[in-house]
């Protein structure tokens, strides 16, 4: 996976949340994982994936909170 920022794919800003994530990324007990919605690809239909934003990524909760 290339740099989203040299194929225009936006970046969230650090700490912004994605609207696939399930937590704000700067609380405890999370983790970025791959998105489910597009496989980690960013891209769903040749288009940036609108849960992770083209990142791939979304936050997730881990363990038990």
């Amino acid at each position: 996976m290339g740099d989203p920022t040299s194929t225009g794919i936006p970046v969230p800003a650090s700490g912004s949340g994605r609207p696939g994530d399930e937590t704000d990324p700067a609380a405890s007990q999370t983790a970025p994982n791959t998105c489910p919605a597009c496989g980690g690809s960013g891209r769903l239909e040749n288009k940036p994936c609108p849960e992770c934003e083209g990142t791939g990524m979304v936050t997730v909760t881990v363990g038990d909170a």
